[in-house]
């Protein structure tokens, strides 16, 4: 933890611990598990009792509240706390009750302040779920095939921006291929602002060698080719390995309709 983060973290114990609502306060997130950066928010869950989360929560917004100035802060799901500050420090505040913070996992928080007896259970995380992870491959499967079944559209009707939109959505997608062929499902991996950790290094070279085409006819249908040929062997390979259906009638129909619009994906 850098100074910085020291410091952020010692102004909001200092804020909160004196409100009698929170029985417990606990540092989760990268920090909570010792894999933090430099980078890292400060993630802190707040062990509330149900009926205090709302005005909790409400207090917590407040301008004049207990909290350190903040440059933006947003509420999210009714439970959630997301502050920046001035200086661009981030932290987020979650609201939980006991019952449902005893099924963290007891590795990967530290506690802040409060009743020790809030923590977690310390059970073992549930196994991966095989036929989770298979389910999720078949989604990815199937939604690869559709975004490609719509090029013929925005060709149709010139809209080029749209269809750098349908290739980001591409790359998305084969970026959570390459993930679930690696066995990190969604609760295994970190925030939306940390990915290479849970990547292979030739799966980094290939991703950052992927050239974003420009608003240009030629370019984005030689995207649209270069990650067909990307995702669909290996999403075989990892349907096969994960034990995921391969969804042959669409993948049929998505061809044969590609051939008939767009020869040149067909």
């Amino acid at each position: 933890m850098t100074p910085d983060q020291q410091s952020l973290l010692e102004t909001l114990e200092t804020a909160l611990r004196p409100d009698a609502r929170i029985g417990s306060a606990w540092l989760t997130g990268s920090l909570g598990a010792g894999r933090g950066d430099a980078w890292s928010d400060v993630d802190i869950t707040l062990v509330v009792a149900a009926d205090d989360i709302p005005g909790l929560l409400g207090d917590l917004m407040r301008e004049d509240g207990p909290l350190p100035a903040t440059a933006l802060r947003l509420s999210q799901f009714g439970r959630l706390v997301n502050g920046t500050t001035p200086a661009l420090q981030r932290f987020d505040l979650m609201l939980s009750t006991p019952e449902e913070f005893a099924r963290q996992a007891a590795t990967a928080v530290k506690q802040l302040f409060g009743a020790a007896s809030q923590g977690p259970t310390g059970r073992a995380a549930s196994p991966p779920d095989p036929a989770a992870a298979a389910r999720r491959v078949e989604a990815l499967i199937t939604e690869f095939l559709r975004v490609l079944s719509l090029a013929p559209v925005p060709v149709g009707r010139r809209e080029w921006v749209v269809m750098q939109d349908g290739v980001g959505h591409l790359r998305r997608l084969l970026i959570e291929l390459m993930l679930e062929e690696n066995g990190f499902g969604p609760a295994e991996r970190g925030g939306a602002k940390k990915l290479y950790p849970f990547l292979k290094p030739e799966q980094i070279a290939e991703l950052e060698a992927l050239v974003p085409p420009r608003a240009d006819e030629v370019e984005l249908l030689a995207a649209n080719r270069d990650l067909r040929d990307r995702f669909l062997p290996r999403a075989r390979r990892v349907a096969h390995a994960k034990g995921a259906a391969w969804p042959a009638d669409w993948e049929a129909a998505v061809m044969a309709g590609l051939a008939r619009d767009l020869p040149s994906l067909g």
